[in-house]
């Protein structure tokens, strides 16, 4: 099962560390040719000094290029005079210059923000669509054809997520830029002000979700009652009482579809989760944090700020808080819905070949292409049973731990900011100011685990190592969950956890962003805690310090 790691082609390479932690079907990968075509679309509208981020998958690895606006990739930037030289002669950089320049003074991001609804209840439309269709129903020509139709919605939601990535990050890298400059903190000082500004990463269909609790008690029915059952057991109880019924399937035909570990249809849906499902439906049984934006933290940062900056400071905070939701919502609303449609589709045509003895598990229906699969759903044999065994292995046994963190060339620094046209410092200055703080820099492991601390307080308790949501049964209340690093999909989790531990990613990652909106201590960027920690350790986790103790 040993395969070589090689560059596909010039230039750097770098391992996606922060929204996977393993390897992706073939399916998924194909669905990324989205990315490329969205990320070039509003890297030219903001100014960008990019064409693209070009992504490939290495043995199911996801490695991604970022691919500048001209010269070979992984080039050493031209000698100094040159580039000032280009910067002035050159339309196209001139074309991105001014782009820039116009995306910080118009505030571009408040338009994205207005588009991306619009478009947000086109996807809720296409998504809901696609996924009332019952699939046991369909005979195999429509079954050819519905899962045609779900791999071009799949790879459309990779789209829209990836056309909107600069303008949910453009404001909050404009508001740490100037928070950071003028009050001389650091981003893991004032990014806490943004807790709150994205309440869809606590989860969607909460109304749906009051909507089944009221319903739950109207029915006379006690959560302790509940909480003695196994939680498959107590699901189908509710289920089968009718005045609870019609609104637990409205909250699912909600988020009954959507991945909840990742953006690869290996991973599970909700509705393959009754434990996530009670889970939730306990927790909105508690009572609902009211509480708002820390107003305090808010002045007492704000006095640090220059009275000359703080008209700017407060107008890049509002927007910062404005636009944040955008960052969960594109892969909530678009990819991890429309790839959890097209895991249901898959799994349906799985049974069917299982069934007739084409596939000695449905499970493998999975590790297909589309092409395959709709190639052995007509009955021409394209891939054996015996390829799709072995892809699945690989799949299920290699993690990111086990693979380079870059092929080709060793990175290289950007130019200096100094050497660039004024017109787009600030512009890049926020850009990369949000890009360090989302994706960690690989370090090496120490024995001692340490991180960022992202969210305060002090919990101990029982850790689950869980690198897979294969594993998210294991999941009981007040654990402390353990892991590589989370997407998006994980919102439907936390409400379990007391704690969260990362081996990956920054202040402004998906984790760091859960971990302070449901107010547990959150230790990001490890490195090595899932590697160190043992699957029921009694841990310490210091959400003040960056601390992990292993008790």
């Amino acid at each position: 099962m040993e395969r070589k790691f090689e560059a596909p082609g010039p230039g750097t390479w770098s391992l996606d560390t922060t929204h996977s932690s393993g390897a992706m079907t073939l399916y998924s990968a194909q669905c990324f040719e989205g990315l490329p075509r969205g990320f070039h679309e509003c890297l030219e509208k903001y100014g960008i000094l990019l064409d693209r981020v070009q992504p490939v998958f290495v043995h199911g690895f996801f490695f991604t290029q970022q691919v500048g606006l001209m010269g070979k990739p992984g080039g050493s930037p031209p000698p100094k005079w040159l580039m000032q030289l280009m910067f002035k002669i050159h339309p196209k950089l001139r074309s991105r210059v001014n782009a820039a320049h116009e995306s910080v003074q118009s505030r571009l991001w408040l338009q994205d923000l207005a588009d991306w609804d619009e478009l947000k209840k086109d996807s809720i439309v296409r998504n809901t669509a696609l996924q009332s269709v019952e699939l046991t129903k369909l005979g195999r020509a429509e079954l050819i054809a519905h899962l045609q139709a779900c791999f071009v919605n799949a790879e459309e939601m990779v789209y829209r997520h990836h056309k909107f990535s600069v303008g949910s990050l453009m404001p909050v890298g404009r508001f740490l830029d100037v928070a950071t400059i003028s009050s001389g903190l650091t981003p893991v000082e004032v990014a806490p002000l943004l807790k709150g500004s994205t309440p869809v990463s606590k989860g969607i269909g909460r109304e749906q979700l009051a909507k089944v609790v009221a319903a739950i008690g109207a029915a006379g029915i006690a959560k302790k009652e509940l909480l003695e059952q196994q939680p498959e057991a107590a699901l189908n109880s509710l289920r089968e009482n009718p005045q609870i019924v019609a609104t637990l399937e409205d909250y699912l035909n909600i988020t009954g579809h959507m991945l909840i570990g990742g953006y690869c249809i290996s991973e599970k849906t909700l509705r393959e989760s009754p434990n996530i499902i009670m889970a939730r439906i306990f927790e909105a049984m508690e009572p609902a944090d009211q509480s708002g934006f820390d107003a305090e933290l808010e002045q007492a940062i704000r006095g640090k700020i220059s009275e000359a900056d703080r008209e700017e400071f407060d107008l890049c905070l509002a927007d910062a808080r404005s636009a944040n939701r955008m960052r969960d919502e594109r892969g909530i609303y678009n990819d991890i819905w429309g790839a959890g449609i097209s895991r249901c589709a898959i799994l349906e045509a799985g049974r069917r070949l299982f069934e007739e003895g084409v596939l000695s598990k449905a499970e493998l229906s999975l590790d297909a292409s589309h092409e395959e699969l709709m190639s052995l759903l007509k009955g021409e044999p394209s891939v054996s049973d015996q390829v799709l065994s072995e892809r699945r292995t690989w799949r299920l046994t290699k993690n990111i731990d086990e693979v380079p963190e870059f092929l080709g060339d060793p990175p290289a620094d950007p130019p200096p900011l100094e050497l660039l046209p004024i017109k787009v410092q600030p512009t890049l200055r926020a850009f990369g100011l949000v890009m360090g703080n989302v994706f960690d820099e690989p370090k090496e492991a120490t024995e001692k685990i340490r991180g960022l601390a992202v969210s305060p307080g002090v919990f101990e308790g029982t850790a689950k190592v869980i690198l897979s949501t294969r594993d998210f049964d294991r999941l009981e209340k007040g654990d402390i969950l353990v892991t590589k690093n989370t997407s998006a999909g994980f919102n439907v989790v936390l409400p379990i956890i007391a704690a969260l531990v990362t081996d990956r990613g920054g202040i402004l990652s998906h984790a760091a962003i859960v971990s302070r909106e449901f107010g547990i201590p959150g230790v990001v960027g490890t490195k090595n805690a899932s590697q160190l920690i043992k699957d029921g350790d009694r841990i310490r986790v210091n959400g003040d310090t960056g601390e992990v103790e292993i008790l």
